[in-house]
């Protein structure tokens, strides 16, 4: 089977879209994702951007609600806007990172999206990190721990600059080999091109 690397922040908008959609459309073509969780602001704070994309622009961010919902209707996903933006990732990110290390992150990653898109349960709040974690049938305590350890963190920094070194600028972004594809409007590109690949 081919593999395409999946670069996300749990913080990003489009990152949504994805996330509820990749795991089918791989499927169907036979193509294995390895799940990534990174910091993107550590990235766009390097070009410059310490605010994020959005927030310092508000026609931008306009823009961004309406076209997200205008997209999650295409793709027939449920889409509440959130109460809560940008959210606090950085505990939710550790969790991941543990997440995909144990190969339970897909599971965790899905959850917790769903918790923050349609039922407004913030990621990075112990709502949401709670309710993602204890319907995987994991203790939160001991998970939170384990991801909050000096190894764990280093693994997350360490991810972020391999991201960096590979190019990524963004979120969803998918890896294909040597190629670098951004963008939820980028998946089924990025995942034909893993098949002819």
């Amino acid at each position: 089977m081919s593999t395409m690397q999946f670069w996300f922040e749990y913080g990003s908008t489009y990152t949504y879209l994805s996330v509820m959609r990749i795991a089918g459309l791989a499927g169907a073509r036979g193509v294995t994702v390895d799940w990534r969780p990174f910091l993107l602001m550590p990235i766009l704070a390097a070009q410059g951007m310490h605010d994020g994309p959005f927030l310092p622009f508000p026609s931008k961010l306009r823009y961004m609600w309406r076209d997200l919902e205008r997209r999650a209707q295409k793709h027939g996903l449920p889409y509440h806007r959130p109460s809560t933006y940008p959210p606090n990732t950085l505990l939710t990110a550790r969790v991941g990172v543990l997440a995909a290390s144990e190969g339970w992150c897909q599971a965790f990653t899905e959850r917790t999206f769903e918790l923050h898109w349609v039922k407004d349960r913030p990621i990075g709040t112990e709502a949401n990190l709670a309710a993602a974690l204890t319907s995987l049938g994991k203790d939160p305590g001991d998970v939170v721990a384990r991801a909050q350890t000096p190894e764990n963190k280093e693994a997350l920094r360490a991810q972020t600059e391999r991201a960096q070194q590979l190019g990524v600028f963004g979120s969803p972004s998918f890896v294909v080999g040597e190629e670098l594809f951004w963008g939820d409007d980028r998946l089924e590109e990025a995942l034909d091109w893993a098949v002819a690949a």
